[in-house]
């Protein structure tokens, strides 16, 4: 039964909702360091966030299942030892190949975990209803915190500690659940809530799901950009991203005014587009632009979001089926767009690569550096660029060492840092129109949230 004194038990659940569903985002401002350090594409690496999100997609409604068969205690502890297992083995992982099928052994124990903690929920705290909050503002709180602890703990330590870190709190997690898992047979706590499942809500999903695609570009296009374009520390960039979820928070305060569900989802959904729509037409690389959109961004995602999960479990038995639909729809979004919009700011990167060595070759020619010098950096830099196929740009040590005379350093220090603003609008612009097409997913959304009227969203 649920008390007035804090249930170690609601915590613990709690906890475990939001380290696994922070996993979806954690790694996200790891995501340059990954690449680079396993010597990928950005391509390739996508599919650490790719991997992690399909198996969560595919097996949360599954999984639910599986914790009210066996009993949610049990699902949930066992589906915390997994995805902690697992952890250790992402962050022990020196191959792409490896990191990936451990994301995916890892989610699959987070989607039992999760699916299994909203099955415990009701009876611990008291209602379903209480059980949806907290079940909710657990995995948006740990997903919108993903991101900065990411970028602090990759440039503090490394990529490797995010998944580390990860294994003792998903273990503590573990331990007041583990009572009720040795109760469950001898007390049948579940038995009287193995209801006939009902219909998800159909359009509600989707709405989550188009909502939940756009949602890759607003993180990991931006984080991309920010690190890789722009030349932010993981901390710099953690700190812009926290934007975010900063406005979020502020969002999640103004949801209380907007009582209709409909209307909220339709807001948070404009609001959503409207800053993508921002960041698409950043008119230069500064990083003060971003915050504007960011604001939209968060506060529209808080109303859309709330909105729609709202609906797709309000008066639905058993929740944690339609809670696994939830996340089926949400990661499965967040899939296809990552699998929509990679190919595309890829193929924006080769052709800001191309201009970029075009550029630099006419910048080098005309500066008044010594031809023995200019014939020097052009091949360099000509076959630094070519090496950074399906990459982001990078400079790095090309113009080290700089010459000895004065003079001359000088004019280099200063075609260095003409070629670095080229490389930054073009890295803007190669973005741009990934940004743009998520700014028109999130705005579609607005369809079957309108559909939805037939059945009371």
């Amino acid at each position: 039964m649920a008390g007035d004194k804090p249930n170690p038990r609601v915590w613990a659940l709690a906890l475990a909702v939001g380290v696994v569903l922070a996993d979806s985002s954690i790694v996200v401002l790891a995501l340059p360091d990954i690449y680079r350090e396993l010597n990928t594409s950005v391509f390739g690496v996508t599919w650490v966030l790719v991997s992690f999100n399909l198996v969560m997609a595919l097996a949360a409604v599954p999984a639910a299942m599986v914790a009210r068969r066996v009993g949610p205690g049990r699902a949930a502890a066992v589906g915390l030892a997994i995805f902690a297992g697992a952890g250790l083995a992402c962050g022990v992982s020196e191959h792409l190949s490896t990191l990936v099928i451990a994301r995916s052994v890892q989610a699959l124990g987070g989607a039992l975990a999760v699916t299994a903690a909203l099955e415990l929920l009701p009876a611990t705290v008291g209602s379903e209803r209480r059980a949806t909050a907290v079940w909710a503002t657990a995995g948006a709180t740990g997903a919108a915190l993903g991101p900065a602890l990411g970028g602090i703990l990759t440039q503090l330590v490394s990529w490797q500690s995010i998944f580390l870190l990860q294994v003792p709190i998903a273990l503590a997690a573990a331990v007041p659940i583990l009572t009720v898992a040795r109760a469950e047979m001898s007390t049948q706590v579940i038995g009287p809530e193995l209801r006939r499942t009902g219909r998800p809500h159909l359009w509600a999903n989707v709405a989550l799901a188009m909502v939940s695609a756009s949602i890759a570009a607003a993180l990991f296009l931006l984080v991309l950009l920010l690190i890789e374009g722009w030349r932010l520390s993981p901390i710099g960039a953690a700190l812009v991203v926290s934007v975010m979820p900063l406005a979020a928070v502020l969002g999640s305060r103004l949801s209380g005014w907007v009582e209709d569900t409909r209307a909220r989802a339709a807001a948070g959904a404009l609001l959503l587009a409207g800053g993508l729509g921002g960041l698409a037409l950043l008119p230069k690389a500064t990083v003060w632009l971003t915050v504007p959109p960011q604001i939209l961004i968060g506060i529209g995602l808080s109303l859309v979001l709330s909105a729609l999960t709202e609906t797709a479990l309000s008066g639905r038995a058993p929740q944690a089926i339609h809670g696994g639909w939830t996340i089926s729809a949400r990661h499965a979004g967040v899939v296809i767009g990552l699998l929509a919009l990679t190919p595309v700011f890829t193929h924006d990167i080769a052709v800001q690569q191309k201009d970029a060595i075009n550029a630099g070759t006419a910048v080098i020619l005309d500066s008044p550096i010594r031809p023995v010098t200019k014939i020097a950096l052009a091949t360099k830099i000509g076959e630094h660029l070519r090496s950074e196929s399906g990459k982001v740009p990078n400079l790095g040590d090309v113009f080290e060492p700089l010459p000895e005379g004065e003079a001359e350093r000088a004019e280099v220090v200063q075609l260095r840092e003409e070629l670095q603003n080229q490389l930054n609008r073009g890295a803007t612009h190669a973005f741009s129109p990934s940004f743009g097409i998520a700014a028109l997913i999130a705005a579609l959304a607005l369809v079957p949230i309108g559909l939805a009227r037939r059945i009371d969203l």
